[in-house]
């Protein structure tokens, strides 16, 4: 018998066993039963050669577990099933015949147990074959990524989220991916341990930045009115110097205006951060800004003169050669700045020193 088309073993042997019933005819019951039987098992052999040519070889990430109990159960809970429930009907048949009806009851009273036992084992096995194949569903999807977004799987499937991380947790625990993660949102499923830890890391990372970013909004909420102000007008200096670099013309004063105007952004950056070291640059924003951009309004008048003359190109010089002179005094400023954070990490380092010295394990200790 090989009709078995796109039927599953309980299906075949369901429809053998009710042909008879309505026939009458059992002549043909075992034979029919035993060829599907075999056809199954044949599966199963060849889904498990003895002697591979070529084995299948799974990543570490990636295990295919139920491939051959899935198809066992199958066979095993569909054979079990049949059997019993043939037997069944069959006793029942031979006692209504007979006139024996308490043999009926006997019968299903043993019976059914076993019935109940080979239909759990037939549904367990359909149930992993089932699984199987959404684990290769899942990871043909990934084609070889270490981590994947579960939406995506999801809209591959035709199924929602929520289902696709509660299949997954149930894959992981059947070891089918042995270092499967699925983070706390449930959005990424990653299926090695490097990839989690990354991800860990990285969520870490994240934290301690939005930490760094609440205290510092918290620090600039409680800044004083003169301190929010100066740095208020220094972004408005900064500005300023933008347009005046896009207003006046000339590769040399641009390449000098960039530069002033990077410096002078970082600074405020750095005193919006830490307020405290505002009192730094007071001078430099009450005095030094302003006149620098009277001198670029200068240079630009300069700049938009029809004819310019002897006196108008000096004026001109001067001024590029004064940028230079502001820009190596904004730098100096801001290395000032950032001295304090310089001997804390030059602190940082004498003590690891000192401490890998006195466990042998300085360059010199090793030398």
């Amino acid at each position: 018998m090989n009709n078995r088309g796109g039927l599953n073993l309980g299906d075949e042997i369901r429809n053998i066993v009710q042909d008879a019933v309505n026939s009458m005819n059992f002549n043909r019951l075992n034979q029919d039963v035993r060829n599907v039987v075999n056809g199954a098992l044949d599966e199963v052999r060849r889904s498990v050669p003895v002697k591979p040519k070529s084995p299948a070889r799974y990543n570490k990430t990636v295990v295919p577990v139920g491939k051959v109990s899935g198809t066992v159960f199958t066979v095993l809970g569909s054979i079990g099933s049949g059997i019993f429930l043939i037997a069944s009907i069959a006793t029942g048949t031979l006692g209504y015949k007979l006139g024996v009806s308490a043999l009926a009851g006997v019968t299903s009273f043993i019976m059914l147990p076993c019935f109940v036992a080979s239909a759990v084992l037939l549904s367990n096995g359909i149930a992993i074959r089932g699984r199987l194949k959404r684990f290769r569903k899942y990871v043909s999807e990934m084609n070889g990524l270490s981590y994947y977004l579960i939406k995506d799987l999801a809209d591959a499937t035709g199924r929602s989220s929520r289902y696709i991380a509660k299949d997954l947790r149930k894959m992981i625990a059947a070891r089918m991916f042995p270092e499967g993660h699925i983070d706390e949102k449930q959005t990424y499923f990653m299926l090695d341990n490097d990839s989690y830890e990354l991800y860990l890391r990285s969520q870490e990372n994240m934290r301690m930045r939005e930490k760094e970013e609440a205290l510092r909004r918290k620090e600039q909420g409680a800044m004083d009115p003169e301190t929010r102000k100066a740095i208020d007008e220094g972004r408005q200096f900064v500005r300023k110097i933008r347009n005046a670099n896009i207003e006046i013309p000339g590769e040399e004063i641009s390449r000098k205006l960039d530069r002033l105007e990077e410096v002078t952004g970082k600074i405020y950056d750095y005193v919006e951060s830490r307020p405290e070291k505002f009192p730094a640059i007071k001078k430099f924003t009450e005095y030094f800004l302003p006149t620098t951009l009277k001198l670029l309004d200068a240079y630009r008048e300069f700049d938009n003169q029809p004819v310019k003359g002897e006196n108008i190109s000096t004026a001109k010089k001067e001024i590029e050669d004064t940028l230079d002179t502001i820009n190596l005094a904004f730098e100096n400023l801001l290395d000032d700045l950032f001295q304090e954070a310089a001997m804390d990490v030059s602190t940082d380092i004498s003590v690891l020193e000192t401490m890998l010295a006195q466990e042998g394990l300085s360059q010199k200790n090793i030398k």
